[in-house]
């Protein structure tokens, strides 16, 4: 029985010198240590007061008291690495900030509040009526969301490193609060959690750092072995069904990333204190998930943000090369970025991910990354890339993706594709609007950057893309790559796409997207059927840059390059421009995202277009 065996593997807890050690010599630590300088504020401590904490459930805003959540979390970081490199000058501080998580009522964020094992079952519905009496501000603590199951494994990897050189009623209080944060809630109805065996990034964080938490915390080691028991019943769970079976996520690269760091790091600490009888990470299944990375960039630090993906990601460096030491996928490291490329890129408000950027990465970056210029297929996620070139020699990568409209984080994208050409994407997938209240609710598929209107897919009939049942995996909605190759010298996808309309009339949408790996030059064609009367279609493309129309011809101004769009067919078919200026700002994203939009003719069936990459 695993109970039984853990409880004979985790006897005796490894030293906290081993990764110390490691952290004090590592090349990164300079570099991250000068990261978190300039992106972490000065150790001044503000309140979490109850106004902030209710603007949530009053308008839908996360950010104000998101801001001082996390900046106390990055500032623990920032003091205990500053302790652990030398500077004990710090150790008052980590007590300070260590004392004023413990103080705050919840660990749970306002707009995760609905977590509660029982939950679903209250009538009425908390999200339909303001908040009464019995709240999570109230009541004993009973859940655990992404965030408080972090905040467990920060103050208990802190309490593990530090714990002589604190004060001992700080190490007490520590604890204790972890104690009824996490332990308790954890082991009464950790279970009864929707996030418990998702099939998600929930699962991974959670699950990944409660397991954490009490490795560094638990001295009983009944009580041990029960609740790592339970940690890794729900994280089987999480790599059998958070991942598809060709091990891709459709949560997109972010979530992958997220997912795994907690994963990665309790599966490494559990092989240290089992010497190596319980090594999560020698499932072959994990080179396939390692590899989904490399496979997703389109560039250096770019990667496709279908979903409620970013275009732009820093993945965690610690994470990725202990990954690609564990599974052989080497190409995980090409991944890697200097910090200071993208603002905030690396995640200061986790103390126990930041200590194994510092130990686990060596500070060296890739001066290429030839994998982001690989064809790459996942039949499962139904996403394909194809690289090639411009005829000057500049890098050029075609995306799409088909998949379904009713995952985690999904969008009504099927079909949707990204042509990007040396590092920069000129016709895009958007990824994420403003997560708000509004955005994880019922309106969801109103925000143009989940629904249809922000993608490159047509609109049939004056219908959208049809959602699926929320995060209920039925597939109801989806689309199927049911080609794909090289004929004649072009790359190419065929996608069939009418399944994602909730149109019973029609019969086909199937597009073809072909690539000349030789010039850059790619053709889009969509065909349609319909079982009765055709309906009006809107074919659109949707892009950041600016745009020139020509009648027919529409040019999309990149920083160095030019594509040049050309109907083919039907002939005398014009661009006309959209600019969704109020959406962008109201999802406060930068720029303006255009939308090019050809109607085609009364009972037309066919639509051809040309692209091409100009200097």
């Amino acid at each position: 029985m695993l109970k039984d065996q853990l409880k004979q593997w985790l006897v005796e807890p490894a030293p906290a010198e081993d990764l110390i050690d490691r952290v004090r010599r590592s090349p990164a630590a300079p570099i991250l240590l000068d990261y978190m300088h300039r992106v972490t504020p000065d150790f001044v401590v503000s309140p979490t007061t109850y106004t902030l904490y209710r603007e949530f459930e009053r308008s839908g805003e996360r950010k104000n008291y998101e801001r001082v959540y996390f900046a106390r979390r990055s500032m623990l970081t920032r003091a205990v690495l500053e302790v652990i490199l030398g500077d004990h000058s710090m150790l008052d501080v980590v007590q300070d900030l260590l004392w004023s998580i413990c103080e705050e009522t919840t660990w749970v964020l306002p707009a995760h509040e609905e977590q509660g094992p029982d939950y679903w079952d209250l009538r009425p519905s908390p999200r339909q009526i303001p908040y009464g009496a019995h709240t999570l501000l109230t009541r004993e603590p009973d859940s655990i969301d992404l965030f408080a199951a972090e905040t467990g494994a920060s103050l208990a990897e802190a309490v593990h490193f530090l714990g002589g050189r604190l004060a001992p009623e700080v190490v007490q209080r520590v604890r204790q609060e972890v104690e009824r944060h996490i332990f308790k809630p954890y082991l009464a109805h950790g279970r009864k959690h929707w996030w418990y065996k998702g099939a998600l990034n929930w699962n991974g964080v959670c699950n990944g750092s409660i397991g954490l938490a009490f490795m560094r915390l638990e001295r009983d080691p009944e009580t041990l072995a029960e609740a790592i028991a339970q940690v890794l019943e729900g994280l089987e769970a999480y790599i059998a069904t958070g991942f598809e079976p060709d091990g891709g996520s459709i949560e997109g690269i972010g979530y992958w990333n997220y997912g795994l760091m907690y994963y990665v790091t309790l599966s490494e600490l559990l092989r240290e204190r089992t010497h190596g009888q319980l090594d999560l990470l020698a499932a072959p299944r994990m080179r396939d998930i390692a590899a989904y990375a490399p496979g997703m960039a389109l560039s250096t630090g770019v990667y496709m943000a279908f979903g409620d993906a970013t275009e732009e990601l820093a993945v965690t460096p610690g994470m990725v090369t202990r990954l690609a030491e564990r599974t052989g996928v080497d190409e995980l490291r090409e991944l890697i970025i200097t910090p200071s490329k993208f603002e905030r890129g690396f995640v200061t408000g986790k103390l126990a991910i930041m200590l194994r950027d510092v130990a686990w990465w060596d500070g060296t970056l890739r001066d290429s990354q030839p994998s982001a210029h690989h064809d790459f297929f996942l039949p499962d996620c139904a996403i394909v890339k194809f690289a090639g070139q411009t005829a000057t020699g500049k890098p050029v990568t075609l995306a799409a993706k088909a998949g379904h409209n009713d995952g985690h984080h999904s969008h009504t994208d099927i079909g949707s594709f990204v042509y990007h050409v040396d590092g920069e994407s000129l016709l895009v997938d958007p990824g994420r609007g403003k997560y708000s209240r509004e955005y994880f609710r019922e309106s969801r598929y109103d925000n143009i950057f989940c629904n249809s209107i922000g993608h490159s897919v047509p609109r049939i009939g004056g219908c959208l893309q049809s959602p699926g049942s929320e995060f209920g995996g039925h597939k109801q909605f989806h689309g199927a790559i049911v080609d794909h190759g090289e004929h004649e010298g072009e790359k190419f996808a065929v996608i069939d796409f009418h399944r994602a309309y909730a149109l019973p009339t029609l019969a086909l949408a199937r597009r073809t997207l072909s690539l000349n790996p030789n010039t850059g030059e790619t053709s889009l064609e969509d065909m349609f059927a319909f079982d009765g009367a055709p309906l009006e279609i809107e074919e659109a493309i949707v892009t950041w840059a600016d745009v020139e129309l020509d009648g027919s011809t529409a040019r999309v101004l990149g920083q160095r390059t030019t594509l040049e769009l050309t109907v083919q067919e039907p002939t005398g078919a014009v661009f006309h421009a959209q600019r969704l200026e109020e959406e962008c700002r109201a999802n406060q994203r930068e720029g303006v995202l255009t939308r090019l939009t050809v109607t085609l003719p009364q009972r037309t069936l066919r639509f051809r277009m040309r692209i091409v990459p100009r200097a």
